[in-house]
């Protein structure tokens, strides 16, 4: 499968988008219990008994869940005490992005060369802010935005796995969560993490829309047609490699991505309103935990 986006760039390193998903032993594999939920969670009209069924077949998705409905990031007035309480209150929309979130953070328990901890701390304050923004927007789902942020540098983390070596040379010389990781990434390996975020994603058979984000989120404006999700997925990536090297929005160092920012009708002066990305995830550590 073609995901687009790739570009033919002569990579340094003789590994393609292709080859990088031969060896299956080397890819995560999504619990089935997340991928039946995420089959589920599809039909508006499931009954909540049945979801929140099979919910509760995993404990410790079924622990994370509860962890992250109760925290004060969705601001609810009483404590759930369970995970159909959790359905009612936050809506199948909202679980779904607190089941694919959580049950990424399980799948994937040691990579070398990266410190899990940080990088589902960078992801998950992605997350958040694709959330804010996705509201302030208001063409976007804002659970779909927090669900595709939780998960777009899924890619990274294969990477890691399956090139070891270059990988460290490059996280060495350039982290990825600084900015132009991507672009650096594209030049010197022919693709980028968030396009094997978005092969993964089209593998564990996520919703096109999802997909297309991944694949263009680098590069919005590269897509065939506007793409409000990956313009949010890029402003939020943006911003949070911005407060990881100490700017403040308007720093001569770094230019403001205007034509994302335009495509969903956001100006820098609502992104200059928003909370910083660690206070907006601040309430988020119990998917780590």
């Amino acid at each position: 499968m073609t995901i687009p986006g790739s570009k033919n760039l002569q990579p340094e390193i003789a590994m393609t988008l292709d080859e990088l998903f031969t060896d299956s032993h080397l890819l995560p594999t999504v619990p089935k219990v997340v991928f039946d939920l995420i089959e589920l969670l599809r039909n508006e009209d499931a009954a909540v008994s049945v979801v929140a069924r099979k919910i509760e077949l995993d404990q410790v998705l079924t622990a994370r869940v509860l962890r992250m409905a109760n925290s004060p990031y969705f601001g609810l007035r009483r404590k759930i005490l369970s995970i159909q309480d959790a359905i009612q209150l936050l809506g199948f929309s909202s679980i779904r992005s607190l089941v694919v979130s959580s049950g990424l953070t399980g799948t994937f328990r040691k990579v070398e060369g990266v410190h899990l901890p940080a990088f589902w701390s960078h992801s998950l304050r992605v997350a958040a802010v694709a959330r804010y923004l996705a509201g302030k927007t208001r063409r976007v789902d804002q659970s779909l935005a927090f669900t595709v942020g939780s998960m777009h540098a899924i890619g990274h983390l294969i990477m890691a796995g399956a090139m070891k070596q270059p990988m460290a040379e490059l996280n060495a010389a350039h982290p990825f969560d600084r900015m132009g990781r991507l672009e650096v990434e594209r030049q010197k390996f022919g693709f980028h993490y968030g396009q094997v975020s978005a092969r993964l994603a089209a593998r564990w058979e996520f919703a096109p829309e999802f997909v297309s984000a991944l694949s263009w989120f680098a590069n919005p404006m590269e897509a065939e047609q506007v793409d409000p999700l990956a313009s949010v997925l890029h402003l939020a990536v943006w911003r949070v490699a911005l407060e990881r090297e100490g700017l403040r929005i308007g720093d001569a160092q770094h230019v403001w991505p205007a034509q994302p920012a335009d495509a969903i009708g956001l100006s820098e002066d609502a992104m200059q309103d928003m909370p910083a990305p660690r206070e907006l995830a601040s309430d988020l550590e119990s998917m780590i935990a």
